[in-house]
């Protein structure tokens, strides 16, 4: 909830700069060569507690993920893009003080996409992007138990960027469309599971922000 209000909040500053240079100068446009590198960074952490008469639970969590990419220009306002994803999870269940079990996720990611603009103001441009997204994922309990995930995406991401500087954008997307595969592999059990599904998301799972650097 808090992503999304910072979300709003961005897109009416955003929205009020646009409103603000229609009436001195022309919409942002990015030329043809025109080169960027971006960065997604997010942190999360959390703790939770269930005290009953006989027992105390206790539960932390902490996740991180980096994704940086390239794109370069080959017209202009349509770039062609590469990026790399690394997430980590971990989840740690405490009763009574000691801990009950450990359960730990790492993902790779690779997304190659196509992106256009649409300038709306001197320093405001929204984007939409087409990408396709595989990522790894494998996940343990107690350090056994391995799941593999590999999990295909495609589809599209709505979004913004907000120009600080000639070079300097503040960049943030939420919500994707689009269709997802999915095969679980499960050692302990040696089993096997296939997932597909097409929907729409604008939870917060899929909000991102970053800073893109254009020269």
């Amino acid at each position: 909830m808090k992503k999304i209000t910072v979300f709003v909040f961005i897109l009416a500053v955003a929205f009020a700069n646009a409103q603000k240079d229609d009436n001195t100068s022309d919409k942002l446009t990015f030329v043809k060569g025109t080169q960027f590198i971006n960065l997604n960074l997010s942190l999360n952490s959390s703790t939770s507690d269930l005290d009953a008469q006989t027992q105390t639970q206790e539960s932390k969590n902490f996740g991180f993920s980096i994704n940086p990419s390239y794109a370069y220009a080959i017209s202009d306002d349509f770039f062609l893009g590469i990026g790399l994803g690394y997430t980590t999870n971990s989840r740690e269940n405490d009763l009574n003080g000691v801990m009950d079990s450990e359960v730990s996720t790492n993902s790779f990611s690779v997304f190659p996409y196509v992106r256009y603009y649409k300038g709306v103001g001197k320093k405001l441009a929204f984007f939409v992007q087409g990408e396709t997204q595989y990522t790894r994922s494998k996940s343990e309990v107690n350090n056994t138990n391995a799941r593999t995930t590999n999990t295909f995406f495609f589809g599209v991401r709505p979004g913004l960027v907000l120009m600080l500087n000639k070079n300097l954008g503040l960049e943030t997307s939420i919500g994707a469309l689009g269709y997802t595969t999915s095969n679980l592999e499960d050692e302990a059990n040696n089993s096997e599971v296939d997932f597909n599904s097409f929907n729409f998301s604008l939870n917060s799972t899929n909000l991102l922000f970053g800073l893109s650097y254009y020269f």
